[in-house]
């Protein structure tokens, strides 16, 4: 089993003796992969196709939209405020408002290991399992003890190890309450080369099985809910298991934790990694706002996890607000 699939078995989370890469800032690129930019939309369509089909996996504004740019500034100012106190080193945002498509990033050449959200991937691909051979999540696996010693933020029943379950209560136990072993189970069972294919199809690069870590940014990371939300890599009746899945995560710390309103759906997924000289906390949703859903990812690293938890709330609460104010005429 390659490398970097080892470490996401254990969901991301290290212990502190992995060794911390360092990242080089980079601009914005459009993936050359799969994408045609035809008059200003940029359009990410399926790597595999039929003789006379290609999936359409998701489309964008090369530009960022100007009506969200006194959102930006006060983002980039909460960042700012909370980097000053020294427990935080660096952020990144990205918010869209799904329908619409507009969209804002800040910070978005800055690479993270998100850990725990590749618990989402994870998920696509056993449901796309299930399309493509019936009666997948029924098949039974006896657990193993694979994360011996692994350090994660966990709330929630424990797996019973020898004992056989689904594959879908295991994906359960892995999206509601991060279960690092459900997921090291989960993932025994992967193909790579079809984990490869789906990786292209949603447009985020394959990581060599030499390395040791893997990293996106949090434009590549938004897209793991992008392409449920659309359809486009499950059908249906899968995309709406999935999300509806990801909106019983018992994880209230980070952009939910300072909003009131506990009744509104929020389809997320955190995830978290420890190093020597760096922890990252990090956090991808959709908010599901009566008729205007908004997909915020925050992703964060520093030396205190709880001021990272703390920021990623008040990013949640600020873009909560300016989602809910009453919109001038």
């Amino acid at each position: 089993m390659p490398l970097w699939l080892v470490i996401l078995i254990c969901a991301g989370i290290g212990t502190g003796t992995f060794f911390l890469y360092s990242t080089k800032k980079m601009e914005d690129q459009p993936d050359s992969l799969n994408i045609n930019n035809n008059c200003g939309i940029v359009l990410m369509r399926a790597n595999k196709h039929g003789e006379f089909t290609r999936s359409l996996i998701m489309a964008d504004t090369p530009n960022e939209s100007n009506d969200l740019l006194d959102l930006k500034n006060n983002i980039i100012e909460t960042i700012n405020n909370a980097e000053v106190g020294g427990g935080i080193t660096r952020a990144s945002v990205y918010y869209r408002v799904v329908e619409s498509g507009k969209w804002i990033a800040v910070n978005s050449g800055e690479q993270f290991s998100i850990a725990s959200i590749m618990k989402i991937l994870t998920m696509i691909y056993h449901l796309r399992q299930n399309e493509q051979n019936p009666g997948w999540l029924n098949k039974k696996l006896k657990v193993v003890d694979l994360t011996q010693g692994n350090i994660q933020t966990y709330d929630g029943p424990k797996l019973e190890v020898g004992k056989e379950y689904s594959i879908e209560e295991l994906m359960k136990h892995m999206i509601r309450y991060s279960n690092n072993n459900a997921t090291a189970n989960l993932n025994s069972l992967i193909n790579f080369e079809q984990y490869r294919s789906l990786m292209e199809d949603i447009g985020i690069s394959v990581p060599d099985p030499k390395a040791a870590d893997y990293t996106l940014n949090c434009v590549e990371c938004s897209r793991f809910l992008r392409v449920l939300y659309n359809t486009s890599v499950l059908n249906i009746k899968s995309s709406e298991y999935a999300l509806k899945l990801l909106t019983e995560c018992t994880y209230q710390g980070g952009l939910l934790r300072q909003i009131a309103d506990k009744k509104i759906k929020v389809a997320h997924k955190f995830g978290e990694r420890f190093y020597t000289n760096e922890n990252q906390l990090h956090e991808t949703s959709i908010f599901y706002l009566n008729d205007n859903p908004y997909l915020l990812t925050v992703l964060t690293a520093g030396k205190d996890t709880a001021q990272e938890a703390v920021l990623i709330g008040e990013i949640g609460a600020l873009v909560y607000k300016y989602n809910t104010k009453p919109k001038a005429n």
